[in-house]
């Protein structure tokens, strides 16, 4: 057991060492800041009227990489105490350059201390089951990664989205379940709610009024907003629906194992009870993720004298209008995947009879 330890500490060290010394690997140049002044300036007012304070830096670096390694760069910098639009550098950060300035702080060693942290954390905690979580979470994103590389400005974003859900749920089922009754029915159910919401949300667009995309953040400036919105719904929601479909799976599973003569009813409102307990948790953390994504718009906007109702009516339909078509989808994959399972556990359990 400490052998294991000892052998992830020391790679962890490696792999900060080395993120710590890639430059080498960037094109970009890259400037370590060796001298930092930072001086107050003459306190200015906001756009509002308000006191704002203002500061000034005068900075100085060595490139670490390229052509210009070891030279000497000066920098400037100003910024005001929000840190909105211009942030405050310190001495020993790592900045990217571009010409004469300052382009972003390089923060890749941060993340690879947060990510050996998780591996860590999923690992001591949840043994195999966490090993498992750390390979499908890679083999999703090298799968969304190859997709969205692939695409161009033609290509059909829901279609696109079709291939990457089906792929997304079936690496991340099976890849953390195995290939059983479970897996698969779970898997079924998934993609069954999946069809059912979308194409509810396609038959409630097309008999009411379309919604406004100009107010959104980059979908009122594209020319097929409403595919994107689309694979945004379906993208956003997978997540909690197989969370639902697992659980009610492995659950009804478990009674099907323990209680081989269960009947369907039984077995039916069994997974009604398990449904309705996790089925109001995962619709407030739907309203969680999406609702922290909408308080930058509401305190920037709300700061600039625009009014809470006005912010609603303007900003929040389509989110609105996503987090209500996802919980119905956790609130439909309770009986789907009910359905579904019993039948998988009750034919499974006809047949080893019938077998013995």
């Amino acid at each position: 057991m400490k052998k294991k330890y000892y052998i992830f500490g020391i790679l962890y060290l490696v792999a900060i060492v080395f993120i710590m010394n890639d430059t080498w690997l960037y094109t970009t140049p890259i400037a370590k800041l060796t001298k930092v002044e930072t001086t107050r300036e003459v306190e200015g007012k906001s756009t509002r009227g308000t006191a704002e304070k203002k500061y000034s830096q005068k900075m100085q670096g060595i490139i670490l990489n390229g052509e210009k390694k070891g030279k000497t760069v000066h920098f400037s910098n100003e910024y005001t105490y929000t840190e909105m639009l211009k942030q405050k550098y310190h001495k020993g950060d790592k900045v990217f350059v571009s010409g004469s300035g300052i382009k972003g702080v390089k923060r890749d060693t941060e993340l690879v201390m947060l990510l050996g942290i998780l591996i860590f954390v999923l690992v001591e905690a949840a043994g195999r089951k966490g090993i498992l979580t750390i390979i499908t979470v890679g083999i999703n994103i090298m799968i969304f990664a190859v997709f969205f590389v692939k695409a161009d400005n033609t290509s059909n974003v829901v279609a696109i989205c079709n291939k990457i859900v089906i792929l997304f749920a079936i690496v991340t089922l099976v890849g953390l379940n195995g290939v059983n009754k479970k897996t698969w029915a779970a898997l079924l159910s998934t993609l069954c709610v999946l069809v059912l919401i979308m194409g509810m949300f396609d038959l409630v667009i097309r008999h009411v009024q379309e919604l406004d995309y100009s107010t959104m953040e980059y979908l009122g400036s594209i020319d097929n907003p409403d595919d994107m919105f689309h694979a945004e719904i379906l993208l956003s929601g997978l997540g909690a629906i197989m969370d639902v479909a697992v659980a009610i799976a492995a659950a009804l599973g478990e009674i099907v194992k323990q209680k081989p003569d269960v009947t369907f009813l039984e077995l039916f409102k069994s997974g009604r009870k398990i449904g309705y307990d996790i089925m109001g948790t995962m619709i407030n953390v739907l309203l969680f993720v999406f609702g922290s994504g909408l308080i930058p718009t509401f305190l920037i906007r709300m700061n600039n004298d625009i009014r809470f109702v006005t912010i609603v009516k303007l900003y929040i339909p389509c989110e609105l209008c996503r987090f209500l078509v996802e919980s119905i989808g956790i609130v439909w994959t309770i009986p789907v995947s009910i359905f579904i399972t019993t039948i998988f556990m009750k034919l499974s359990m006809k047949k080893r009879r019938k077998s013995c």
